[in-house]
Parts: structure tokens; sequence; C-alpha cells
């Protein structure tokens, strides 16, 4: 997990408490909870497209592929044959 990735994290669920902390007052600022809201919203998309980039870069990274491919089981070499 990146470090930007658990910033953003941390910033949404503090701001999911105070939005959760608002709308249980008596009388809960509408204004106050709008802001929060978009806020929240936003920094869900963030970290909604951190994790899209982070899994289209793990999927496109190169791999490592062994010099020598077999082409039926048998042809691979093991330890003990049955």
């Amino acid at each position: 997990m990146s470090r930007r990735f658990a910033i953003l994290l941390e910033r949404a669920s503090r701001i999911r408490q105070m939005i959760e902390r608002e709308q249980r007052l008596p009388k809960p600022s509408a204004l106050r909870l709008m802001r929060m809201k978009q806020l929240h919203l936003q920094l869900s998309n963030d970290l909604r497209e951190l994790a899209a980039r982070r899994l289209i870069a793990i999927a496109s990274a190169p791999r490592l592929r062994p010099e020598l491919v077999f082409t039926t089981v048998n042809s691979a070499p093991t330890a003990h044959r049955m």
C-alpha cells in the first residue's frame, strides 16, 4: 500500500466519522454536512483511481518467463516419475 493511498484512506475515514457525528446532533448543519460529504466523495474517487492505477500497473508489469518451455507434462523433468 502506497503512502498516498494510506493517507487518503485515513482522511476519508476521519471525514466519515465527522459526518456521522454531525448527523447525530439535534440540529445538524445542512451546509456543513454537504461540504463534508462532497469532500468524502472526492477522497473516495481519489482512492478508487489510485486502486485502479495500481491494478493496471500490476497487470501490465513484465513477467519473468522460463527459458525452456515444456510442451507436455511428461516432457518436464521431475525428481521421481511413477
